[in-house]
């Protein structure tokens, strides 16, 4: 187990496609070393040494950022992102039994039955916010890997979406194609960026110059929406 000096534990992501090592921070903290797969434990851990003053100063600028984005507690007036906008909450009592969410300007509204206690109540909003961003993140990026892969013709299999800690998309050596639904919380370009990054991985499982000339076909601005993500993931949240 990889621990820094204070006790932050730093997941190791042994992967068959990294040419040499790697720290990488995401906006929610989470600390992972990326190693190529046949990786010795004790080159594993030298480099983690080397490095780990990267990564404590790292981590501290992101905890800074985290402090501006308190964590919700899925009541009325919490702050959630959808396609980069902010959406102030409001939970209100109904006689459906089941919750209702809906977008109306910059308004993100939850009725829930009038008879839910508290504690079930927050647990219900947490719920239905994610499950809704769930759905949209699965309407939207279907219809924009439709949109782009009318330019490339790339065969793709499964497509999925998860809550990565560490990754907004991934594409598998069975073309299979995965994304975090916390993508919906992001500008539309930045989805875009992230499902084109993916279907060029389709053709090129790697960041090399060739892969970078197939992004930049659709997505000319694509170093500036990495560094929009890379800035603002900790906003990113549900």
């Amino acid at each position: 187990e990889l621990l820094t000096q204070d006790r932050t534990p730093v997941t190791l992501r042994r992967s068959k496609r990294a040419i040499r090592m790697r720290l990488q921070i995401d906006g929610r903290g989470e600390l992972t070393l990326v190693a190529p797969w046949h990786s010795g434990e004790r080159e594993i851990r030298s480099f983690f040494i080397r490095h780990e003053s990267w990564a404590m100063r790292h981590l501290g600028k992101v905890e800074k950022l985290k402090a501006l984005r308190p964590a919700p507690r899925y009541q009325s007036g919490d702050t959630f992102y959808y396609f980069g906008e902010p959406l102030t909450l409001e939970v209100s009592p109904s006689d459906r039994k089941r919750p209702c969410v809906k977008v109306r300007e910059n308004r993100l509204f939850i009725t829930l039955h009038r008879e839910t206690g508290k504690t079930e109540g927050i647990a219900s909003v947490k719920r239905s916010i994610r499950d809704f961003y769930r759905k949209k993140a699965e309407e939207v990026i279907r219809d924009r890997l439709d949109h782009f892969n009318a330019h490339y013709g790339y065969r793709f299999n499964r497509v999925a979406f998860r809550d990565q800690k560490s990754r907004w998309g991934s594409c598998s050596r069975l073309r299979n194609l995965n994304f975090n639904w916390r993508l919906i919380m992001a500008p539309i370009e930045v989805i875009d960026y992230v499902v084109v990054h993916e279907l060029c991985h389709l053709k090129e499982m790697n960041h090399s110059p060739r892969f970078w000339g197939l992004v930049r076909q659709v997505a000319p601005e694509h170093e500036k929406m990495k560094k929009w993500l890379k800035e603002n993931a900790y906003l990113l949240s549900a």
